[in-house]
């Protein structure tokens, strides 16, 4: 018993041994905390140019580093309190320059001052000229007389970039308004300058490379190497009131042509039939021309179509696919002599659109073909009837980015729907739509 009670009066002795030792540690560190020496973060500035700033450290007390935010994404970290530091700021603007200083208790005092650079560096300033080739109008002179010290340039314009030629000749083949930039780089800085241009006419001489076509001498259902044949009800997004069918009935190549027939006939409860031929995931492509050579059929209720979808409609759906619609037709008295050519994109999640629409002076679009074609690159889409532009639209701005992505074709002749409406007592069946041949080009 008595031995315990030893036992405990050294146990209770080395418990207030170590407390005792800990508030002097406590109390010690405190001491030197607040003991520690007084530093004040300081620094001045001074303009070498207009875009070349000097700082120098004016701090004041004892400190272990530095570091320095420049405010223009650069920073430094310096043990070495004398080193001052030259920063090129090439754009004009207000930048927040800070810097802050870290004891050996890895306390932190901080500076922060604001200097206005009042305009961009002048020793590159960027500027081209364009002149119309007076011997050819569908070329444009380019001359670079950008001054100041740059590592190189390019020309950007259509779908096209070219380097380093001071002097270029740009082509453009058909009629329009075309932006030409000019981008002069300097170290891992971009200076641009952009103009536009007009085209007045088409080139008569243009002459591109066919990609893709197809002529139709054959005899028998569409070559299946190229078109798919897709079939089905359901109203295909529009309450359209036909059938696809794969049958030849519907879609039927002979003599030379493509005849797609909408029938006043019952399949799978439907009154009506046709068809829709499509290039999805056998041929898509972006940029160039594309045309067909097509006689239209007439009456209420026809809705013949030529457009194309973006290739990865498969993935994001519709409208952020993208779509381009090189003739539309909706029938009627009114309708069978005037077509539409529009752009569909996504708008936050809803279809955004715009087109415009060309109407013959007279006859309709059944009398005799007629050639439909779209020109694409990648800042305009413009339309055509005959060879004749109707619509043109600015693709750059960056909420269609949709048109600069590759696309595939469709061609379907639909009965009824949203936009014009069931048949009447007026429509004569059977309608056809007569393609003589598909062609895309490009440059």
């Amino acid at each position: 018993m008595k031995q315990k009670n030893n036992i405990k009066a050294r146990r209770n002795y080395n418990y207030l041994l170590v407390i005792l030792i800990m508030s002097f540690l406590f109390v010690q560190s405190g001491c030197n905390k607040n003991e520690a020496p007084e530093f004040t973060p300081g620094f001045s500035y001074s303009f070498i140019d207009d875009n070349h700033v000097k700082f120098v450290n004016t701090s004041s007390g004892e400190y272990y580093f530095m570091t320095w935010d420049f405010g223009n994404g650069i920073t430094e970290t310096t043990t070495d309190q004398k080193e001052s530091f030259t920063i090129y700021y090439p754009l004009a603007g207000t930048y927040d320059v800070s810097l802050r200083l870290t004891n050996y208790y890895g306390e932190n005092e901080t500076q922060t001052q604001t200097i206005n650079i009042a305009q961009n560096d002048l020793s590159v300033s960027v500027s081209f000229t364009a002149e119309i080739d007076p011997d050819n109008p569908n070329i444009v002179i380019l001359t670079n007389t950008s001054t100041g010290q740059y590592d190189s340039f390019k020309w950007k314009y259509r779908n096209l970039e070219v380097e380093n030629q001071k002097i270029h000749e740009a082509y453009f083949p058909f009629a329009g308004d075309y932006k030409i930039e000019l981008i002069v780089s300097k170290g891992d800085l971009d200076f641009s300058d952009t103009q536009m241009v007009s085209i007045t006419q088409d080139d008569p001489d243009y002459d591109p490379t066919l990609i893709w076509s197809d002529e139709f001498n054959y005899t028998g259902l569409p070559d299946p190497a190229k078109w798919n044949m897709e079939t089905g009800g359901g109203g295909w997004g529009n309450n359209e009131l036909q059938y696809y069918t794969d049958s030849e009935s519907n879609a039927m190549v002979d003599n030379g042509v493509l005849t797609i027939t909408a029938r006043e006939e019952t399949v799978s409860g439907y009154n009506y039939t046709s068809a829709r031929i499509t290039t999805q995931n056998k041929f898509d492509f972006k940029y160039g021309r594309i045309e067909a050579k097509m006689k239209l059929p007439y009456g209420q209720g026809m809705w013949p179509a030529f457009w194309m979808l973006g290739a990865n409609f498969g993935s994001v759906g519709w409208p952020a696919c993208g779509e381009i619609d090189i003739m539309e037709m909706v029938g009627g008295v009114n309708g069978d002599k005037t077509v539409y050519s529009t752009l569909h994109w996504d708008n936050n999640g809803e279809n955004a659109d715009y087109g415009e629409s060309y109407t013959l002076s007279s006859g309709i679009f059944a009398d005799e073909f007629h050639i439909f074609s779209v020109v694409w690159d990648n800042q305009q889409i413009r339309a055509y009837v005959d060879n004749v532009q109707f619509f043109s639209s600015d693709i750059t701005p960056v909420a269609l980015s949709e048109f600069q992505n590759n696309f595939f074709i469709i061609m379907n002749l639909a009965v009824g729907g949203n936009w014009p409406g069931p048949p009447d007592g007026t429509t004569e069946f059977p309608q056809t739509l007569v393609v003589d041949w598909v062609r895309v080009y490009q440059d």
